[in-house]
């Protein structure tokens, strides 16, 4: 692969270090101020930078999945209820002296343990009814809760005009009298109890 020029290995060492300005490391590079955009924009995409970068990148990265590595571990301990050891140190900078060194160990609690599986689940993509997708579901189902109101209210005025018309009236009284008939036992009185 051929090697960098000093610009670029600047450019891209101030792309790494400025959390991915590409504008601010091509002026921190020495590029030209003029149309400084769209030149940083096209030495990002320069495949020799992206490969410099990608193996400057490689040890950091292999780090950072160690220490996810250990936070899913700590978070499965909690979420197991196993007993946790935890550090608290106190250094004191002016003196250079350690003022207070202590270890303790705990076990976590049920809602702890609870929040830890939660947060393991979510990580591993098998809970995914984050907060936004909840309040999305209950606007969701408020709105479905309005649309049915509005249409039980609608079909309670069809049937209250209907029974305002002379033939609803003679028609609805008719069919509630046929149903209180109907619930009255014949031979004998509405008040007698079977018992």
């Amino acid at each position: 692969m051929m090697k960098l020029s000093k610009r670029q290995k600047a450019f891209a060492d101030a792309y790494l270090t400025n959390g991915g300005n590409a504008t601010e490391a091509a002026r921190a590079a020495g590029y030209s101020p003029h149309n400084i955009g769209a030149n940083a924009a096209k030495t990002l995409k320069n495949p020799k930078i992206q490969a410099y970068m990608k193996r400057r990148l490689q040890p950091i990265e292999r780090k950072a999945d160690l220490d996810v590595d250990k936070a899913i571990i700590h978070l499965l301990d909690i979420g197991m209820g196993r007993e946790i050891t935890a550090r608290n140190s106190t250094y004191d900078n002016l003196q250079k002296a350690m003022i207070e060194d202590t270890t303790m160990k705990y076990s976590p609690g049920p809602k702890q343990q609870v929040e830890a599986l939660e947060l393991y689940l979510k990580y591993k993509g098998m809970l995914r009814n984050s907060s936004k997708e909840l309040e999305d579901q209950q606007v969701a189902k408020t709105k479905a809760d309005v649309r049915k109101s509005k249409a039980e209210a609608d079909i309670m005025e069809a049937k209250a005009s209907a029974y305002r018309t002379p033939e609803g009236q003679n028609g609805g009284l008719n069919k509630l009298l046929a149903a209180i008939d109907e619930s009255i036992p014949k031979g004998g009185d509405v008040n007698d109890n079977p018992d």
